[in-house]
């Protein structure tokens, strides 16, 4: 009997997937309460987390969670995500965290670590290991999206609202911060540091254009990403194209299809 995991293409596609069901209601969030520049702080800073690892002699998943993590609960802790001070405390700590990372692996070079991976990811060189922390954090992630879903929303329409409904607002940000940062730990070995905020952005913007509520946004959302999946993969097999920018290059054309398509439709007669 053949074992379908054995198959690369398998893997691949199954993670890319997983991702893709991932991101949509999370890319959405982060949209919403506009922290999409903390889904790219949070992927930079990730490569001081590998560089972590290998000092450690522990699995780069666990030094990416303690970087992530402690970025999560200091930016909590000090100054709300969404003025111009955290901005700039973002800038700082993503182009730090980057030059520190790739620091550390140049001082700790392994043959299992490649910097090229890192940086734009290896779909295509998804093992078993990786697809299993994939699913289990996926499931994690969705079960956590189902239980707070009303007050992910609530928060990210108007914080004053909420609070006055009886939402814990810190608590819930906390929370979806730390749902960020778990989900940058996984995306990693997708998409890579560099591309992991295009794909939560990017489906969201062009399901933004047609959507009327957020349920709505998010379905439009996993399907936008789900054909620029589909898209970016049949490019790599086809042209041999590096599969991580590949799927966000069909992002990015589905995208700017999407904005031509709503001007036609507003610019037509009658």
């Amino acid at each position: 009997m053949i074992d379908w995991l054995d198959d690369f293409v398998v893997r691949s596609v199954a993670a890319g997937l997983i991702m893709v069901t991932v991101a949509a209601p999370m890319g959405c969030l982060m949209v919403w309460q506009r922290l999409a520049f903390l889904s790219d702080t949070l992927g930079h800073a990730a490569v001081l987390g590998v560089g972590l690892g290998l000092v450690l002699r522990v699995e780069p998943i666990v030094g990416i969670l303690a970087i992530v993590l402690l970025i999560v609960f200091s930016l909590q802790r000090v100054t709300s995500l969404n003025n111009a001070l955290s901005e700039t405390t973002l800038a700082i700590i993503s182009h730090t965290g980057l030059a520190g990372g790739i620091i550390l692996l140049g001082l700790f070079p392994t043959p299992a670590v490649s910097l090229e991976a890192i940086l734009f990811g290896d779909l295509l060189a998804t093992g078993r290991g990786d697809l299993l922390r994939l699913l289990i954090a996926a499931v994690v992630l969705l079960a956590l999206l189902l239980m707070h879903w009303r007050a992910f929303v609530a928060v990210s329409v108007s914080r004053e609202i909420a609070q006055a409904e009886g939402i814990p607002v810190q608590r819930v940000q906390f929370l979806m911060f730390t749902m960020i940062a778990l989900l940058i730990a996984v995306m990693m070995k997708v998409m890579g540091v560099l591309l992991i905020a295009a794909m939560l952005v990017i489906p969201t913007s062009s399901a933004r254009l047609f959507s009327s509520g957020p349920e709505q946004m998010v379905v439009l959302s996993l399907l936008y990403g789900l054909v620029a999946l589909a898209g970016g993969l049949g490019a790599s097999f086809r042209f041999d194209w590096q599969t991580g920018p590949a799927i966000v290059v069909s992002a990015t054309a589905l995208l700017l299809l999407s904005l031509a398509a709503k001007r036609a439709f507003h610019n037509r007669p009658g």
